[in-house]
């Protein structure tokens, strides 16, 4: 750490015109940086929730409810969910895929009508969150509270910086990005608001289609995309890395197309699933590979399972580590006999599978390797599943 270098502290104490956010100098002298509140995305995020949900549920009170109106909201959210999930989050911040710039323009698109920014500055940010999880430099850290994680980090102004993007430089090259960052917040007034009301115009009523396919698909996308920052931090099980506070909440992938497999996301960033069982909901990912299908998306990065079970395993052992090191019981000395099995196991399971992926670009038959691998895999689940049983029981 060098003379100038700056460590950011966590938020101190509120002050009259916002709060103040301690700077520490490796010399050990301290700086006091008050962060302005941003006046404009509170009273934005205070009045949508009042048209969107007082709003809308007294105007249909009045002029009648039909079968168009949640419709449109749904397909508006749809729309503008994939964009974010799919595109700003997994396309433009990890670069879990690559996609045709026709994609690219539709997330451009939809993902501006969700008014979160334009993808430069979401992208640049949610980078800063991974490289920064938990820590003081993470924009919605968790540790500071949940409510804070959840909205209260977007009431304060982030002052421009003339290296506030330098972690994205590849989307600083990017036309389509550039183009959306210029004019994100017209495309959200003119198509998030605009669009609906011209659907509800063709169903004779322009204002329900503002209140349901505007202020309410406006407060659901952005409350379930906040809560990825909140609950997925702060219910569920850290699956993948005990030490994190990302968690695997399948209430909010429900909610958020996917997004809710955070222990996941947060193990492995650059995988393009969120959910990888079959069976977890993940429209995103479903998306994605609708887009290979028809040739639209390439390059989709997938975790091999040897890599993901070892990260589960060590996790699991994570939480039950002090049984295994402090006692001496010969349950726990068969546990520790079923995890070096494990551990066996997984090692010949990612031998395998390296091997399989040579064997297919060399064009000679890889699957029988690639079967072996994940026999491997079975087995070594089955022994550290046991072992933590045991030391759970001990």
């Amino acid at each position: 750490m060098t003379a100038n270098t700056i460590r950011r502290e966590p938020v101190l104490k509120p002050t009259s015109k916002g709060h103040t956010t301690r700077l520490k100098l490796s010399g050990g002298a301290v700086i006091e940086e008050v962060r302005k509140k941003d006046w404009v995305n509170i009273a934005f995020l205070t009045l949508t929730p009042v048209l969107g949900i007082a709003g809308t549920a007294a105007y249909t009170w009045f002029h009648g409810f039909h079968l168009w109106m949640p419709l449109l909201t749904l397909g508006m959210y749809g729309a503008v969910g994939l964009s974010i999930c799919a595109g700003y989050h997994r396309f433009f911040s990890h670069k879990s895929y690559e996609c045709s710039p026709l994609v690219q323009a539709f997330y451009a698109l939809f993902g501006a009508m969700a008014a979160q920014n334009s993808i430069l500055w979401w992208s640049a940010a949610h980078r800063v969150h991974h490289k920064y999880a938990d820590k003081d430099w993470d924009p919605y850290n968790i540790r500071r509270g949940f409510w804070y994680a959840h909205i209260l980090w977007i009431f304060y102004k982030n002052e421009a910086r003339p290296d506030a993007f330098d972690n994205a430089q590849d989307l600083l090259a990017n036309k389509v990005v550039m183009w959306q960052h210029r004019w994100h917040k017209q495309i959200m007034l003119a198509g998030g608001l605009g669009i609906p009301t011209l659907i509800g115009a063709a169903f004779g009523d322009p204002l329900a289609g503002l209140f349901w396919g505007g202020f309410t698909r406006l407060v659901v996308i952005h409350h379930t995309t906040f809560f990825v920052n909140s609950l997925a931090h702060y219910f569920g099980k850290p699956v993948f890395n005990a030490e994190a506070s990302a968690r695997d909440n399948w209430l909010v992938a429900l909610v958020t197309l996917g997004e809710g497999y955070h222990s996941f996301h947060h193990r492995f960033p650059a995988d393009f699933r969120n959910g990888i069982r079959w069976y977890h909901w993940d429209p995103a990912k479903w998306w994605i590979r609708g887009l290979r299908w028809t040739g639209l998306a390439t390059g989709l990065i997938s975790t091999p399972p040897p890599q993901v079970e070892q990260a589960r395993m060590r996790a699991a052992l994570r939480i039950v580590e002090e049984k295994l090191t402090a006692t001496s019981t010969s349950l726990v000395e068969e546990a520790r006999r079923r995890m070096r099995a494990a551990s066996h196991h997984l090692e010949k399971a990612i031998a395998l599978w390296r091997r399989a992926i040579e064997q297919r670009a060399q064009g000679i038959s890889w699957r029988k390797t690639r079967r072996a691998a994940h026999l491997h895999v079975r087995r070594s689940r089955k022994h550290w599943k046991l072992a933590v049983r045991m030391l759970e029981a001990a």
